[in-house]
């Protein structure tokens, strides 16, 4: 069986093999399906904050790839205007995660 565990003959360090194996279960069975995807519940903030960069770059690089071969004319949303949408959100992603957040000031 895949679930076995080889427990050492010391019953304290056998002990803790189970309390381990135990509290790894409690977490797989707490982050469910999506906490595989995005991570733990302290994580998913950033990781979310991340895949967001990503697709906008990754947008913005499409859309400008798709553009350049069009005439002015027949663009209705110019690059640069583009450009200007998206990296506002770009940078306030970046600011969340960069941003301190363990800094404590004094009341």
């Amino acid at each position: 069986m895949a679930n076995q565990i080889n427990l050492p003959k010391n019953k304290e360090l056998a002990k803790q093999v189970l309390d381990n194996q135990n509290e790894i279960e409690r977490q797989r069975v707490e982050q469910g399906i999506l906490g595989k995807i995005w991570g733990s519940s302290t994580s998913i903030p950033h990781n979310i904050a991340a895949l967001s960069i990503i697709v906008l770059i990754i947008t913005g690089i499409i859309y400008t790839y798709c553009c350049m071969s069009l005439k002015t004319e027949e663009i209705s949303l110019p690059i640069k205007d583009f450009w200007a949408i998206i990296t506002p959100l770009i940078t306030l992603a970046i600011g969340y995660l960069f941003g301190d957040k363990t800094k404590k000031y004094a009341p």
